[in-house]
């Protein structure tokens, strides 16, 4: 992007109040922490400047204390970190290695990275997706020298090196988008370095004086032969034996001091526990000799040799994992999935069903599976009768439209006590964290377990290309009024915690079990009600005159206890949680005719998903080719409106629903 020469236009100095934007469009899209972002561009210090680069180029900078940290490409938002801001804080961005500091000298040059110039460690690619920003590093040198986009997947690009064979991968991994040399960093960034490892011609471990000095004479990769790295050939030192001593430099480069004294493979491959989750740290010898004993993981962490990505064992496992899958899918459909949630995208259903309901101890990975793909999954079962599924043109995804609860998968299917599940065993060994029902400290009883839509335990594999952490779960539970406080206390759980509908209908049973009022009964279908119990369900609702019953068909015990509880919504998206009184308000979708037989469609009611408003109107716009607009809305906390130009109220909700992961149910579309 800034290979070549650019002119700069207006810049202006950013308030106060636009840098606290920034910093939250930071932590939004980044997942910065608090030190990190005082680290990167910190709150108050310093001078934040707004540049625009001469017409017709759209992109944005940012200077802090005249340093580009950030640009903006299309002036709407879509930040990426500038190798200044990776300077200040290397950790933002997943980081991909280089095989040798010599492979530096190409991405100095300002070529792209591609997969024979890409380090494998022994734990696998760091995860990222398909376009998502990469950071990438020379071996022995932790500040980055580019800032690119992937090309593919780090799973595909895994897969790709390993299955390579003889002739080494090919492809391309990463598109540069700022790097170390290119104009920006010598025309605004003042040519300044992190460390002493930044030369001219190279990127180096610090103490390192040359390129040369970690290559021998002979076969190195500037030798112009057909067997440089970066051009696709195999890397000499890993097929050659001249080069042996080069494949050794860089082993000992890349571990960080390991002796090179002798010549057994035993010392050198001899490797510091506390290096073996270092971005960057790996063996070569990996690389070199298939048959060596060791082995790759692959970024799930799952071991596989290099000479052979399934066999036997894997073959096994695929097996038991599909019915693991298909155990979990039943499960869902049965105790979790409503018709009301339809439609439901892949990761949606993934992460807020399959997951929690998934047998208590196991973990699911699509990977590992006859299908390896979330879609291929879905579609499997849609060819079986079982879902209706259909592909989303612009995303490609799958999504579930429709249930047959008819069909003999599902009517076959004996559903296991929710009990038995991850989510209910990942609860109780956390003390009821995140998505279980809170309930006082030693509480035994229903309010111990977690609500049934409580997220997977930690440890489960998502499907790829989807996240397992930062989907949107949104919990319906209820907290005790207080005339119901006497109940909960008597039975020793704690009335200020919030419980699931089913969980609130076996408290009161509970409680008639403790209180014995099965007893005196005139049958078993209907509870003597006490004192205590009559005023927690009927005080203040019978009128004067009229008389308090004394029994209570056990069919109408749960509805008139649950109208005792007080509603209340937990929204929950990554480490962001808010519990809101009552129903959640809906999205409004609607459309609106302005000047003559133009058309406008207005979304309101976003802000209680935690959906960043600017994010969603430029999506929308890329995604509908049309103008959009972010409105304050009138009144004092009101929120605000997106607008787009046309009538686009059915796209839109499909939009929201497969993106963000809004249920159905909170869309109110109005044409």
């Amino acid at each position: 992007m800034f290979k070549k020469p650019f002119s700069i236009g207006q810049s202006h100095k950013v308030s106060g109040a636009d840098r606290k934007k920034l910093r939250r469009a930071l932590e939004k899209t980044f997942g910065v922490s608090e030190e990190g972002l005082e680290a990167l561009l910190p709150a108050k210090s310093g001078e934040l400047e707004c540049v625009k680069l001469a017409s017709p180029s759209r992109v944005v900078l940012y200077l802090y204390d005249g340093q580009p940290i950030l640009f903006d490409p299309n002036g709407k938002g879509d930040f990426v970190p500038t190798i200044f801001a990776l300077w200040r804080l290397p950790t933002l961005l997943p980081q991909v290695y280089v095989k040798h500091p010599a492979v530096s000298r190409y991405i100095v040059g300002g070529a792209d990275l591609m997969l024979p110039g890409v380090l494998l460690p022994p734990g696998g690619l760091p995860y990222f997706e398909k376009e998502q920003l990469v950071a990438i590093c020379s071996p022995g040198n932790v500040a980055p020298v580019a800032v690119g986009t992937a090309t593919m997947a780090a799973t595909d690009a895994v897969v790709r090196i390993l299955g390579s064979g003889a002739t080494g991968p090919k492809g391309k991994l990463v598109e540069l988008l700022q790097y170390y040399g290119d104009y920006l960093w010598s025309e605004v960034g003042a040519r300044g370095v992190p460390n002493g490892g930044f030369l001219s011609d190279g990127v180096v471990p610090v103490g390192v004086t040359s390129v040369e000095a970690t290559l021998t004479h002979e076969g190195g990769p500037d030798d112009g032969g057909d067997n440089d790295p970066w051009e696709g050939g195999a890397d000499r030192a890993a097929e050659s034996a001249s080069d042996e001593a080069a494949a050794r430099i860089t082993r000992d480069l890349t571990l960080g001091s390991v002796s090179t004294t002798g010549d057994s493979d035993d010392t050198l491959t001899r490797r510091p526990e506390d290096l073996s989750s270092r971005p960057g740290t790996t063996n070569n010898d990996n690389n070199t000799n298939g048959n060596n004993g060791n082995s790759n993981r692959n970024p799930d962490g799952a071991s596989t040799s290099s000479a052979s990505l399934v066999g036997g064992e894997e073959a096994r496992a695929a097996v038991d994992m599909d019915s693991l899958l298909q155990t979990a899918l039943l499960q869902a459909l049965h105790k979790s999935v409503k018709d009301a949630d339809l439609p439901l995208n892949s990761s949606a259903l993934w992460n807020q069903h399959l997951l929690p309901v998934r047998p208590a101890g196991s973990t699911l990975d699509v990977k590992k599976s006859k299908h390896k793909k979330m879609s291929k999954f879905l579609q499997f079962y849609g060819k079986l009768g079982l879902l209706t599924c259909k592909e989303d043109k612009h995303s490609g995804d799958v999504i579930v439209t429709s249930i047959n609860r008819n069909s003999v998968l599902y009517t076959e299917y004996r559903a296991y006590k929710a009990s038995a599940t991850a989510a209910v065993e990942a609860a109780a060994a956390t003390g009821g964290g995140n998505g279980a029902t809170s309930a006082a400290s030693g509480a035994s009883g229903p309010a111990a377990a977690p609500s049934s839509s409580a997220a997977g335990a930690a440890g489960c594999i998502g499907p790829p290309g989807a996240p397992s952490v930062g989907e949107l779960r949104i919990e319906e539970l209820y907290k005790p009024g207080k005339e119901l406080r006497p109940i909960f206390v008597d039975i020793g759980l704690n009335p200020e915690a919030l419980y699931s509908a089913s969980d609130a209908g076996e408290v009161v049973f509970e409680y008639v079990k403790a209180a014995g009022l099965e007893k005196g009964a005139p049958d078993n279908r209907t509870i003597v009600l006490n004192p205590a119990l009559c005023d927690a369900l009927f005080k203040g609702l019978i009128k004067k005159g009229e008389t308090y019953p004394t029994h209570l068909a056990k069919a109408d015990l749960r509805e008139a206890f649950l109208r005792r509880m007080h509603l209340q919504c937990r929204i929950s998206k990554g480490q962001q949680q808010v519990v809101r009184k009552g129903q959640l308000p809906v999205v409004q979708i609607s459309t609106e005719k302005r000047q003559g037989n133009k058309r406008v469609t207005k979304v309101v009611g976003l802000e209680p998903f935690f959906v960043d408003l600017e994010q969603v109107a430029g999506e929308c716009q890329r995604r509908f080719a049309c103008s959009t607009n972010l409105v304050e809305l009138p009144g004092k906390g009101a929120g605000h409106e997106v607008i787009l130009q046309g009538s686009f109220v059915e796209q839109v909700a499909d939009f929201l629903m497969q993106q963000y992961g809004i249920p159905k149910k909170y869309f109110q579309e109005k044409k």
